[in-house]
């Protein structure tokens, strides 16, 4: 491509706009979700959040569509529609916060004030969690 012909090349910038949907049916697939969205614009992305250990659905997911105005058409339609008798929450997504933070707005996780030499295990395989982790008194620390 000639340097004049890349000048003429109109950028185009794609500006996602990501949708929360909750109250979805708990036996929803990402495919039904997408077709309920897709009247409204073209679907980037669909996703439904599950349990780790049950892999379960949580009941809520999301949806990514191309443009500004195709996630506002879903929001205004879809709000509220009622779906095998729950009505949908359909909002803009927030970006994950975590919601541990402290004073000084750092998200910390360390849990708190540890012995020196206590080194935290999540994975202990000899806890009794199912979870996979360990939060028990297997070392006496509370």
């Amino acid at each position: 491509m000639s340097e004049a012909a890349e000048k003429e090349t109109p950028t185009v910038a794609v500006m996602n706009k990501k949708l929360y949907v909750g109250s979805l049916p708990y036996n929803w697939t990402v495919e039904q979700l997408e077709e309920l969205f897709k009247p409204f614009g073209r679907v980037s992305s669909t996703a439904i959040v599950s349990d780790q250990v049950t892999r379960k659905s949580k009941g809520f997911g999301f949806v990514e569509m191309d443009s500004e105005e195709s996630a506002k058409k879903a929001m205004e339609a879809l709000n509220g529609k009622e779906i095998d008798g729950r009505p949908l929450s359909v909002r803009e997504a927030k970006p994950n916060m975590d919601k541990r933070g402290g004073r000084d707005g750092n998200s910390g996780g360390g849990g708190g004030w540890q012995p020196r030499g206590h080194r935290a295990e999540y994975n202990d395989p000899n806890g009794t969690d199912t979870s996979g982790r360990s939060y028990g008194n297997r070392n006496g620390w509370w």
